[in-house]
């Protein structure tokens, strides 16, 4: 991962100067049939950022037949700590189909529709903020990438409310438009979860991690982890939920020191 963190730490200096789905999360598995809002803060090393930056998702699940028909909308809401205006940037959305959560396979198809149009200073920043906070999922700020990715998987629940789930996650990531002479790049995505969970509440612990297949270089050179420890209580129709996420990578935890996220779903 080293050509990718490079550009990243390039981005985000060349920003500052201008004035990163995780395959696994902590918390519990989305309804069926949901409206969600997540909102990732970033804590970067030496600040920089305002305290209202975030790296946010707008979710969308419906059930058609056995699966479930997802929508995501990443934004990145920005501003250089001390700027008279920031941004918000526009994601690359997500359209895609998942089985369902009661089911011990795990199993997502989908594509990012390249939108992102980081055409002013303020909105560079953002994308930077974006790539950097979110790593694990940089396709969903890079301007002119449309995504593909599939995810498998298996979840297993043990009646003392044990539970457990590993996936993995190719993504092709092909430059597009002004950037089409690029070439494409494969990551695969990889992740454990383990944790406690019941109806009313879920609470676990995941470890996540990016492989770039298509470049050489060392594993180390060419992978990121991250590690995260969260949960979620329902009440009713909502599902609140809360989590922190430390970059396990030097080159990332050099700029990002950890990021807390909070979440409220909305079930139907």
């Amino acid at each position: 991962m080293k050509r990718v963190m490079g550009l990243v730490s390039c981005m985000v200096v060349t920003s500052l100067s201008a004035g990163s789905a995780q395959v696994l999360q902590p918390w519990s598995e989305p309804a069926i049939k949901s409206i969600s809002l997540d909102a990732l803060r970033p804590a970067f090393e030496g600040g920089g950022t305002s305290t209202l930056t975030t790296v946010d998702q707008l979710s969308f699940r419906w059930p058609v037949g056995a699966m479930v028909l997802t929508a995501e909308l990443p934004f990145v809401n920005a501003k250089v700590d001390g700027a008279p205006s920031g941004a918000l940037l526009i994601g690359n959305p997500f359209l895609g189909a998942s089985t369902a959560p009661t089911a011990s396979f795990i199993g997502d198809f989908g594509v990012r529709i390249p939108i992102v149009s980081a055409s002013t200073p303020e909105r560079g920043f953002a994308q930077a903020v974006g790539v950097l906070a979110d790593f694990m999922d940089l396709e969903a700020y890079g301007e002119d990438l449309l995504s593909i990715r599939a995810t498998a998987g298996y979840r297993y629940r043990a009646p003392s409310h044990l539970g457990m789930r590993v996936a993995l996650r190719p993504t092709l990531v092909k430059p597009v438009g002004s950037s089409s002479g690029a070439d494409s790049e494969l990551f695969l995505d990889y992740g454990v979860q383990g944790g406690y969970e019941t109806a009313r509440a879920s609470f676990g612990i995941t470890f996540t991690g990016r492989a770039l297949l298509t470049e050489p270089g060392s594993i180390g050179e060419r992978t990121v982890h991250d590690l995260a420890l969260g949960g979620s209580m329902t009440f009713g129709q909502f599902r609140p939920g809360v989590l922190v996420r430390v970059p396990l990578e030097s080159d990332i935890g050099d700029l990002l020191k950890y990021s807390v996220g909070l979440k409220l779903e909305v079930v139907f």
